[in-house]
């Protein structure tokens, strides 16, 4: 099952973050793995806003996650996490539907996200649910942006890419 966050849903959400970052143990981000999680005052802000939704399994607790913001018109997807224990099994999917279902409901122009595109969890994983990988002058100044602030906090810019799902037309 899909919903918002609720309070108590907050302090799980950094052990499934890290649980989906041990994907890139034995990778070149393997630095990501033992990273810093993301704050629980951002988390707090999400869920405020209903941009943050949880799968939730009632057998198991909190799934899974995904944190949005709103950058430039377009739902901006800041975090997508499911623990490792139950990745590949739709979760990650039906979360990012929810995210589109969203969007659409809120008159959004589309839904962005920067995100690596070489492993295969990440901008190939959208690249299946309609995002397309933007390039040249289709990478708005504010996605530009993102992308530079990302490198600064350890990110290899030949590795990163933002993508975009359109809901017009």
């Amino acid at each position: 099952m899909i919903r918002a966050a609720l309070p108590e849903d907050l302090p799980l959400l950094a052990a499934v973050e890290r649980s989906a970052a041990a994907l890139f143990i034995g990778t070149r981000m393997e630095w990501a793995a033992s990273g810093p999680t993301l704050p629980a005052s951002m988390l707090e802000e999400a869920a405020a806003l209903g941009l943050l939704w949880v799968a939730w399994r009632a057998e198991a607790g909190v799934a899974g996650f995904l944190m949005a913001g709103i950058l430039a018109g377009d739902l901006f997807i800041e975090e997508l996490s499911v623990a490792a224990e139950h990745q590949r099994r739709g979760f990650g999917r039906a979360l990012l539907q929810r995210a589109v279902s969203h969007a659409r409901e809120a008159g959004l122009a589309g839904l962005s996200l920067t995100t690596d595109h070489d492993l295969a969890w990440n901008a190939p994983f959208y690249a299946s649910a309609g995002f397309k990988i933007l390039s040249g002058g289709a990478v708005t100044p504010t996605l530009r942006h993102r992308l530079k602030q990302e490198a600064e906090h350890g990110h290899d810019p030949a590795h990163r890419c933002a993508m975009r799902l359109s809901l017009s037309g």
